[in-house]
């Protein structure tokens, strides 16, 4: 009896085990495969277009006649961007991260027939017009890779300024412009209150002979660009940005309060002149609907319109550039205007950037399907546009009225996690998440990280502005906000839908937010070496955890903070007697400059040489100069 007692409970227990075991991987069978659309270029002949689906680590390949999914294309990496060779027979896919690489296909067989590392997380990039070159953007490693074609050698790796993301390049294939996503200024300046304050994106201009290099500033505010194109004549480049009003509290929303989206101008033929041709930046909003977060931006072949995708609103804006052009050549000059006063009447070229009327009767705006519209591409008079959490490419007739979209899957339709719900939240801007969709939380924490702008929020006062802080492990480094306000992630959310998205908070979009805010996980940073700690960056960490220099106290491994506020003599004079702040984590200090609560350093070693940093616990002031570029180079390790 007790034997075969025994034995039917092997049988059971063998029998639920194999039960577990084949539930396991059903379910892994069940985790949702995304494709994420994140880049599209048409082929030389219109007739296909093809998709760099980012999730799904592939290209898939649309034949624009039956408007299908004909084949797709496996990479083994995450694609970033697509660039078409001169000839139209290959495309070169940037993909990867930290060890980013470009891999030509063929596009007759479909197959990789090389591959090559480039750097941290390529982006974009343009083939020069005799097919000779090829430049690539290295988001992270804040560069420009250059290769011979076809052998795809790196010739040389030219600067850009910060987190470059694409690039256009001229007909004559004389100068390659780059956009750089983030600004990289200083937000404060502590010893003068009146002095202004001047944070935007830069254009880096590569001149293809020399590699050497200028750089365009956009107006003040202009930040998370995403999009560049070129009419293709070659006269005027569009830029999408998000236009930052930092400046001033953030009481209100209406009109554009805080943050407007724009396209800014720039003439390649005055690219000799001292602004380097830019022109001025229009908006795309309306008086009372924003068109939160721009992203890919294309013209028509016949350079009549320009089309710009909006990631937050799910729309796609068209504009007629001749007729933009022909009313800005009415505005005056900005030089008969030295004291920049305003008229309250868009008199001068530069009040285009506060006027949301100018382009009433020159702009279109048309609703798509799904959610997350970035990459756009136009053909005829059909604009396509990727919608990144949809899994989908919306096909929409720009020249109709009341037009519909058709809708070309990518794959099958996706099954939501929360963490990818709250990534579509995060990003979201259309009615019920933004007042009049002027924002999304995006818009200030782009990827979950941080805009590199000072907001004067009304969660501790007015009047004391602070740097954007990135959100990386911001569920288990509580408090939140530089002075500690918030006691947790999930009250600051809830807070942010309330305070600066002007709408009431839904529980469970705050509870999927915070999945998403959960699965963020920080980027290898680009000063390691193979992944690892340079030896200079060992050194640096025997200094930083020194007990006499102290930087461990406040900043403990492995968080890199001890979750507490301190007085370290960083008070200015917005803070209003305040003197305490929170200790943020140092992880990804390499990706969030500017620096200190009030961002008023963009170089590391500024923080210690000129804020004496580290002194109320430790001996900062001590080390020698070579000791403190070794412990630089530790912090930006991170």
């Amino acid at each position: 009896m007790y034997k075969q007692t025994y034995k039917l409970n092997l049988i059971f227990f063998v029998a639920l085990t194999i039960a577990n075991v084949l539930q396991f991987y059903a379910i892994g069978a069940e985790v949702p495969a995304y494709k994420g659309p994140l880049a599209m270029i048409t082929s030389k002949d219109a007739n296909q277009i093809y998709v760099a689906n980012h999730d799904g680590n592939e290209i898939s390949v649309i034949d624009v006649t039956t408007d299908k999914v004909v084949k797709t294309i496996q990479l083994g990496q995450k694609p970033n961007g697509l660039i078409l060779s001169a000839d139209g027979k290959t495309i070169y896919a940037t993909s990867g991260g930290y060890n980013g690489v470009v891999q030509a296909i063929d596009l007759t067989s479909g197959k990789k027939i090389a591959e090559v590392a480039t750097g941290h997380t390529p982006t974009d990039g343009v083939v020069t017009p005799d097919g000779k070159k090829l430049y690539v953007c290295n988001r992270f490693n804040a560069d420009v890779s250059e290769f011979d074609l076809p052998e795809l050698k790196l010739a040389r790796k030219i600067k850009a300024v910060r987190e470059p993301r694409g690039a256009v390049i001229t007909p004559d294939g004389k100068k390659v412009y780059v956009i750089n996503g983030t600004p990289n200024d200083v937000n404060n300046v502590p010893e003068d209150e009146n002095a202004q304050i001047i944070v935007s994106s830069l254009i880096t201009v590569i001149d293809v002979p020399t590699g050497t290099t200028s750089n365009i500033r956009l107006p003040n505010g202009s930040g998370s660009l995403h999009g560049i194109t070129i009419t293709p004549d070659g006269r005027y480049i569009f830029i999408t940005e998000v236009l930052a009003r930092f400046q001033i509290p953030t009481t209100h929303l209406e009109r554009g309060w805080v943050n407007t989206s724009g396209v800014s101008i720039i003439d390649a033929s005055k690219s000799n002149e001292p602004n380097g041709g830019f022109l001025t930046t229009v908006l795309l909003d309306d008086v009372y609907q924003g068109a939160a977060n721009p992203w890919g931006i294309t013209t028509s072949k016949d350079g009549k319109l320009f089309c710009a995708a909006i990631a937050g609103t799910n729309e796609v804006i068209t504009v007629d550039i001749e007729k933009m052009i022909a009313k800005i050549n009415t505005l005056k000059p900005d030089s008969e205007n030295p004291n920049n006063t305003s008229t309250g009447k868009t008199t001068y070229v530069g009040d285009v950037t506060n006027d949301l009327a100018f382009l009433v009767d020159i702009k279109k705006r048309f609703k798509v399907e799904g959610k997350g519209a970035r990459p756009v591409v136009m053909i005829g008079k059909n604009a396509y546009v990727g919608m990144y959490f949809s899994d989908t490419v919306q096909k929409i007739d720009v020249t109709a009225t009341n037009a519909k979209p058709l809708e070309i899957p990518l794959g099958p339709k996706p099954q939501l996690t929360a963490a990818r719900r709250g990534e579509i939240y995060w990003n979201e801007a259309s009615a019920g998440f933004c007042f009049q969709s002027w924002h999304s939380c995006a818009s200030c924490h782009p990827d979950g990280r941080m805009d590199a702008y000072n907001w004067d929020l009304l969660n501790d006062g007015m009047g004391n502005p602070k740097n954007a802080k990135s959100l990386l492990w911001c569920y288990k480094t509580p408090p939140a906000m530089w002075t500690g306000v918030r006691e947790s992630s999930a009250h600051c959310t809830k807070t942010g839908f309330q305070y600066i998205l002007f709408v009431p908070p839904d529980e469970k979009i705050c509870n999927d937010i915070g999945e998403y805010l959960h699965g963020l996980e920080p980027e290898p940073s680009p000063f390691l070496v193979n992944g690892k700690l340079s030896e200079k960056a060992e050194r640096g960490k025997k200094v930083f955890n020194d007990k006499k220099v102290g930087c461990a106290v406040c900043h403990p491994e492995p968080l890199y903070t001890d979750k507490k506020m301190h007085d370290v003599n960083s008070k200015v004079y917005f803070d209003h007697g305040r003197t305490e702040f929170d200790t943020p984590t140092l992880v990804e200090l390499w990706r969030t400059a500017p620096y200190m609560h009030d961002g008023r350093y963009t170089d590391l070693k500024d923080v210690f040489k000129k804020g004496k940093h580290g002194d109320v616990e430790g001996d900062i002031e001590g080390l020698t100069d070579e000791q403190l570029d070794e412990l630089v180079e530790y912090l930006l390790s991170l």
